[in-house]
This record gives structure tokens, sequence and C-alpha cells, in this order.
């Protein structure tokens, strides 16, 4: 295969006929689902749970003491993470930051490329948690789903790079344009096959869309996240702040620019990247 029209006939094909290679999810991610799932599980066995895997574990301890929950006495250890986060929180923020070890690859190429998507998807979660702690209204969305949603933007590249990678193609410009047709419904595959809720999928498919609704909601601060980091582009960024502060989103078209604003995502992101 040498060509981008190659690549988009073949992966084009292969969904079609649902012969695609899809990734798995990690053998954690899949132990904590069960568990949550599990009417007579505790969270002292759901952290011992964790506790087979030291960087999950050491992952959760961060979280637990970022900004993410605020809290000004610190985890000293994975039960008392597992405390403060709870058991559905637990459960999507292992499955979200369990997907990092799909993003390996042996082609140097290919290893950047999933490297960057990776980072993007960190990115992007880090600043839609950030600015749904700012958030002023009382609308009932929940940090974890928003993360979980996020860490899945990126998720329709790993089956893609994985043909890119077994064909070797010349000229990784051919992958950038067929991306740009596929990633969304490979992603939507992935997502099905691992039974994500409807509401991730339906995220996975519309969050790059185009603005939908600028009214509180897990899209519009997902997309919101996605204009500030970068990975959004529009027309008129402050006029769309504007908006955005005029629906409640955020309290001024200038907040994501507050310092305290900033050391939240900042310590976030630290906490979903170290």
């Amino acid at each position: 295969m040498h060509t981008y029209t190659d690549l988009l006939n073949q992966v084009s094909q292969q969904l079609e006929d649902d012969s695609i290679k899809l990734p798995g999810l990690p053998e954690i991610a899949i132990q904590v689902q069960q568990a949550v799932a599990d009417p007579m599980m505790t969270l002292p066995k759901l952290s011992r749970i964790i506790a087979r895997d030291p960087a999950l574990s050491a992952r959760l301890v961060r979280i637990a003491n970022s900004a993410w929950l605020g809290r000004p006495v610190k985890a000293e250890n994975l039960p008392q993470a597992v405390m403060r986060l709870g058991f559905w929180q637990i459960r999507n923020v292992s499955l979200a930051m369990a997907l990092e070890g799909l993003y390996e690859a042996q082609d140097a190429m290919v290893k950047d490329e999933l490297r960057e998507a990776w980072r993007q998807s960190l990115d992007l979660t880090a600043a839609a948690v950030t600015l749904l702690n700012h958030y002023p209204g009382e609308m009932d969305l929940h940090s974890h789903t928003l993360a979980l949603a996020c860490s899945c933007s990126r998720i329709g590249v790993l089956p893609l790079l994985s043909v890119v990678e077994q064909d070797q193609l010349s000229d990784m410009e051919d992958y950038y344009a067929a991306k740009q047709v596929l990633a969304v419904p490979l992603g939507t595959k992935v997502l099905t096959s691992w039974q994500f809720s409807a509401d991730i999928i339906r995220l996975h498919k519309q969050w790059r869309e185009g603005i939908g609704s600028l009214q509180p909601s897990y899209l519009s601060f997902m997309q919101l996240a996605g204009v500030l980091t970068g990975q959004i582009k529009v027309t008129d960024e402050k006029e769309l702040l504007k908006m955005y502060a005029s629906s409640g989103c955020i309290t001024r078209p200038g907040v994501w620019q507050q310092p305290a604003v900033q050391a939240d995502y900042q310590s976030i992101l630290s906490a979903l990247r170290d």
C-alpha cells in the first residue's frame, strides 16, 4: 500500500465487512469494570484490584490529590484515593487512564503519532474537567463521565495506525488525509465493541462536527475545551467565548486566562501525564 486512496479503500472495506482489527480493553480496565458492577464489591476490595497495576495506582493517587477534587487534605495512599473518588469515578477514571497502554507501536513514525494522539487526549481531558469544575451552574454533570469521553477522543487512530504500521506507508500525509475521513467511524466501532455507553459514543461522534449547543452539557464543555486547547478551529474565538458566557457555561469570556483556572488546569494535566 502506498497511497491515500489505497489506505482509504482498504480500511473502508474492512469497516463495511466488519473485518477491521480492533484494540481490546486493557485487562486492568476490564477488571475494574467488573468489580464496580459487582453489588458485593467494597472500596477496600476495589483498591486491592487496582493495586495490581502500579502505574494506574500511582496515577489515581495523583488525580485524587490534584485540583480535580480540590481537597486540601491529601491522600497518602491508594486506599485513601479510592475512598475519595468513589465507585463510579474510579470506574471511569480507571478506564480513561488505562487506555494509555494501547498507544504503543514499534514503528518510529507510528509511535510518534500515537504519543501525540494520547497527549491531545490528556490536554482535552484536563481542560474539560477544569472548565466543568469552574462551571457556576447546577447541571447534573460529572467530571469522570466527561473525562472518559475526552480520553476516547482519539481512539479511532489506533486501528488506522495499526494498518499503517503493517503496510508501511511511504508518506504519512496519506495517513493524515485518511484520518480525517476514518477516525470517527473507527472510534465509534472501537467504543461499541467495548460496550461503552450510548452517551460516550454519541459524544465521540459529535465533538468534532462543529460547535453544537452552547447550553451547559458534556458536549459543550468538551467542545469548549477543544477550542481552548487548539484542537477545534473556529473563525472568531472571542465571539464564541462571549456566547459560551451568555449561555452560562463559563462566568466570563476571559475565564480561561484567570490564574486560578490555569493553576487548576496545570494541576490536573500534571496528574494525568506524570
